[in-house]
């Protein structure tokens, strides 16, 4: 099992980069931040932006992959999304993944003036920015009129479309969003569950998650592609108890591999909720040696 942190863009980048050059040291498969412009409790207080953190962090790590866990349509656009996805990529060599969910109400949903989109509308506007962002990470010259995004002539990579392809990994739950999974990502992203998204944390279970993996290779035969291609990722993020001590990470991360997880995220202690501790934790994680599988040194040539 691949095991990754989740690092909160919550700190000034002096002492943040301390954490990601710690996550890269310590061994972990990869480390994501979230992509909003403003989250939750942390509505008013020190919060950064994905993308240039993600950029700093690449220039402070040598062989850990980054991404977004997750990006969403609230507030961008395919078009000059994926050309910000190529340059990180090319910053970070390759180690970039693109982590892409459908979004919540709340501050996102409104930042920009407009009112929260109903949920089918949400649905909807969620399978078109990950076809057309898919498209124009695999396409040198892509245009596109939807019903929500258009794109004319749009170049994303600037060596022409002879790059490969960024991974992406998608956050879905429901039916449809499972589907959108399965047609364009090489991860599937579950956080559990949540009773009222964007205001209620989602809480993860190992059979929870075993009964989303079971639809999701309901989903995957209907659409004639192999469980085993895609990879599954449980994101632990709002679970602090995961790290209260070494044991317990690992008897959680074996029932977790044995519901059909292939990547766990566990949360990095930040200045506001961790506490030295959780990382002495951390650090005990990752001197275990986990089962994992052999890997070239590019996540994009990496299979399940």
């Amino acid at each position: 099992m691949r095991v990754g942190v989740r690092i909160l863009p919550s700190a000034h980048w002096k002492t943040a980069r301390h954490a990601w050059r710690l996550a890269d040291d310590m061994g972990f498969e990869h480390a994501w931040t979230y992509d909003h412009v403003a989250w939750r409790e942390r509505l008013g207080s020190t919060w950064y932006a994905a993308m240039p953190t993600l950029a700093a962090a690449a220039g402070v790590t040598k062989r850990i992959r980054l991404g977004t866990l997750v990006s969403s349509p609230n507030f961008r656009h395919p078009v000059p999304f994926a050309k910000e996805i190529v340059t990180l990529d090319d910053l970070s060599d390759g180690r970039f993944i693109l982590g892409l969910g459908a979004g919540s109400g709340g501050a996102d949903a409104e930042v920009m003036g407009n009112e929260p989109w109903p949920a089918p509308e949400r649905t909807a506007r969620f399978q078109e920015f990950v076809e057309l962002t898919d498209k124009l990470l695999r396409t040198e010259i892509t245009d596109h009129a939807g019903r929500y995004y258009g794109a004319k002539q749009a170049c994303a990579d600037p060596d022409g479309g002879t790059r490969a392809r960024v991974p992406i990994a998608v956050a879905a739950t429901g039916p449809r969003g499972m589907r959108t999974a399965v047609r364009h990502a090489d991860i599937w992203v579950t956080n559990g569950h949540s009773p009222r998204p964007g205001v209620i944390a989602p809480i993860a279970s190992p059979d929870l998650v075993r009964e989303q993996i079971a639809r999701l290779s309901l989903i995957c035969e209907a659409e004639n592609r192999d469980p085993s291609t895609l990879r599954k990722l449980a994101h632990l993020g709002q679970d602090r108890s995961v790290l209260e001590s070494a044991a317990l990470f690992a008897e959680v991360a074996t029932q977790y591999r044995d519901a059909g997880v292939t990547d766990l995220v566990v949360p990095f202690p930040d200045e506001r909720s961790g506490s030295q501790g959780d990382l002495k934790v951390l650090e005990q994680i990752a001197s275990v040696e986990l089962p994992r599988p052999t890997c070239p040194d590019h996540v994009r040539d990496c299979g399940p």
